[in-house]
């Protein structure tokens, strides 16, 4: 029974291989969103904890991502030597009354290392000592006044968001290592379990204050948690095979069986903690593939121990009860009940699992497919893949956004000084960081060559050989954007038989194993729908091999690189043109300031410009077919559907067929009546 398990987990994508990917993918993101900030001049680190950064998750478990903001211009200290008069400091306090894992934050002031005499921030209360506490609900506060357009907030624990698929936490990083943690350390152990490497690399990793406190203080709010989340993420990654199919095997069980009855209140933390002394306390020979019950059967007599005791050590942190706040007498028997029946009759339990539908493929008479793996394998790839494309092009959006508010001069030495930033994380960063740099550098080549060459073609000077340098740079970013912003600069330039070449290129690279990434907010996303050839082709887990050959990303043109854009489409960057245009615009819409447009219907549009240009009518009426056989294609269309719209559009108008133009503004204008160009193209064609 633990053999075959053991394959079907395998099948199911608990295998070293996909989990080795899952883990690469968000440590990557997390990774990507670091460095992006970095880029942005914000001083952020950024982490994927939990399940996902873990790869302990399938698809049909329907996890959601943990992130974890540490805003580093923050420090917490715990004795008055630790001061640093660069950060905003606050004081770590306890009492006799604190609960276990929590304290208080004092501030400090800055200019010298003495207490704060009056609160910085409406949320901060003075003690009866006088001391200035910060309370946890400040950045509450702060999230609610900016985005409170976007939708209810939603909190769990610590965690706040909009979206019940992605938790935020905001946390202070530690000075040093909180006295609790130091348990981790000093306790004796038989020493297989954790490696004394992990334990080491636990030692140098940071600790972090989160806002949360004790549900039944009457200080709560003034609380906050110590949090060991990489410490945990390292143990994690500790676990062998075997241990990963018990893992996964008892979240399973939880959500199946045990959260109808309590809830989350016994949390998938809380089956962690058991599997981690589980695998200290017992010899490493009986994690087995063919021992996976009997291994799993440990861990819930490790919980029923803790439930009898109405006890729950924390792994890393002493003096804690994770059961305190989360689970009341009545509950704790209800579990025990619960566990003692799971645990009955060899846990046959499992067979009733219907989360991905293991307990049918453990069914004596299912055979198992030959395909199952890899379409699973397939499947779990078309889940995760997306948040590396998704990652860079919001950081590359967001930072093109910006430089609206700059002249030229400043735009220019702000790409320059970013670029360097980026050589030095590539030389100089850890393996993660050299990847990141790697999938930003050719976008910020490409943004100075166009927008270096923007300023020449307005001043009507020939473009220099160095940005010609620059661009080819900028050409191993994806498949081909960067080479279409080249494209459109030759063109732009009046150079349309050299913008010919390059477009006739870009075309021959399209076939079925490429696909086009676009998930800017609020337009239809095109990062699930990868095609199968895609997908194998990211199977053996090289991801920027992938992005960068088999992949394309929205061309994106800032207003300092207008003159390389066909003049019909530099409006694109104007679509917000009313107060209540700018009111229904998501914090998340910096793109709508740019030029933003899909690979495709952009390849196609400057084939049909460059051959009228060209004089070349049958090349022109054949890439026109092209272009409006790709905007009323079957199914529709995803990514920026209105301006693939509106470049036919103008192709229409330019054939001198003005009611077919109408009609597709008129369809653009539907779809989206705000933030949306073909309003004022509407306007000027009914004139």
């Amino acid at each position: 029974m633990s053999r075959h398990l053991s394959r079907v987990l395998d099948d199911i994508g608990v295998i070293q291989d996909m989990t080795d990917l899952r883990r690469h993918i968000h440590l990557l993101d997390e990774t990507l969103d670091t460095v992006g900030v970095k880029l942005q001049g914000n001083n952020e680190t950024f982490y994927i904890v939990g399940s996902q950064s873990e790869g302990t998750t399938t698809v049909g478990m329907d996890s959601d991502t943990d992130n974890m903001i540490i805003l580093n211009n923050y420090l917490v200290v715990f004795n008055w030597a630790e001061w640093d008069k660069d950060k905003i400091i606050m004081l770590a306090i306890k009492d006799n009354t604190t609960p276990p894992q929590l304290c208080y934050l004092q501030r400090l002031r800055r200019d010298l290392p003495l207490k704060m005499d009056d609160p910085v921030m409406p949320t901060d209360e003075l003690d009866e000592e006088g001391r200035v506490l910060m309370s946890n609900k400040w950045i509450d506060d702060l999230l609610w006044e900016k985005f409170k357009h976007v939708g209810p907030m939603i909190s769990h624990g610590p965690s706040t968001s909009f979206s019940d698929k992605v938790d935020m936490v905001f946390a202070f990083p530690c000075a040093s290592m909180p006295e609790e943690c130091e348990f981790l350390f000093r306790r004796p152990r038989p020493g297989h379990f954790p490696k004394p490497e992990t334990l080491e690399r636990a030692r140098r990793c940071p600790t972090f204050l989160v806002p949360q406190g004790h549900p039944f203080s009457e200080h709560k709010h003034l609380q906050w948690r110590i949090s060991t989340s990489l410490w945990e993420r390292f143990l994690v990654f500790d676990f062998t095979a075997e241990q990963q199919h018990v893992y996964v095997l008892l979240k399973m069980i939880r959500k199946s069986f045990i959260k109808p009855v309590v809830g989350d209140n016994l949390s998938t933390f809380h089956m962690k903690t058991a599997v981690m002394f589980t695998i200290e306390s017992c010899h490493p020979d009986i994690w087995r593939r063919d021992n996976i019950i009997a291994c799993a059967v440990n861990c819930l007599n490790t919980l029923l121990r803790w439930i009898r005791m109405g006890k729950c050590p924390h792994f890393t942190t002493g003096g804690v009860n994770l059961f305190d706040g989360k689970l009341d007498r009545r509950e704790l028997i209800k579990l025990h009940n619960i566990i003692t029946q799971i645990k009955s009759h060899n846990m046959w339990c499992i067979y009733q699992i219907q989360m991905d539908m293991l307990g049918f493929h453990l069914l004596p008479d299912i055979r198992i497919l030959d395909d199952r793996r890899h379409s699973n394998q397939l499947k779990i790839l078309r889940e995760i893949l997306f948040w590396i494309p998704r990652e860079v092009s919001f950081q590359m959006s967001n930072l093109m956004s910006a430089s609206r508010q700059q002249d030229i001069y400043e735009a220019v030495n702000g790409i320059i000084g970013r670029l360097q930033l980026l050589h030095c994380i590539h030389n100089s960063g850890s393996s993660l960081e050299r990847e990141a740099a790697s999938l930003f550098l050719p976008y910020l080549f490409g943004f100075l060559a166009s927008t270096l060459a923007s300023c020449c073609i307005a001043r009507q000077l020939p473009v220099p050989q160095f940005v010609i340098n620059l661009y080819q740079l900028s050409f191993t970013s994806d498949l081909m954007s960067t080479k279409l912003k080249f494209a459109s600069m030759l063109y732009c330039s009046g150079q349309c038989a050299a913008a010919a070449q390059v477009l006739t290129h870009c075309e021959g690279l399209l076939g079925p194993d490429v696909h086009h990434y676009c998930d800017c907010y609020d337009r239809p996303t095109t990062c699930k729908n990868q095609s199968v050839a895609h997908l194998e082709a990211g199977l053996d887990g090289n991801i920027t091999k992938l992005l960068k050959l088999h992949s394309t990303f929205c061309v994106m043109f800032s207003i300092h690189e207008r003159c390389c854009v066909p003049e019909h489409l530099q409006y694109e960057m104007f679509r917000t043109m009313t107060h209540e245009d700018q009111q229904l615009r998501h914090v998340n819409n910096s793109w709508m300031d740019l030029v933003v447009i899909d690979c495709v219907p952009f390849l196609h549009y400057l084939q049909y410009l460059v051959y009228r240009q060209l004089d070349q009518p049958a090349r022109k009426m054949t890439t026109l077919q092209k272009l409006c056989d790709y905007v009323h294609q079957p199914g529709g269309t995803s990514g920026h559907t209105e301006t693939s719209a509106h470049v036919l559009a103008h192709c229409w108008k330019l054939e001198n067929q003005p009611d077919d133009a109408l009609d597709l503004y008129q369809q653009s204008v539907l779809h989206y009546p705000r933030n949306n160009i073909a309003n004022w193209h509407l306007a000027r064609l009914l004139q």
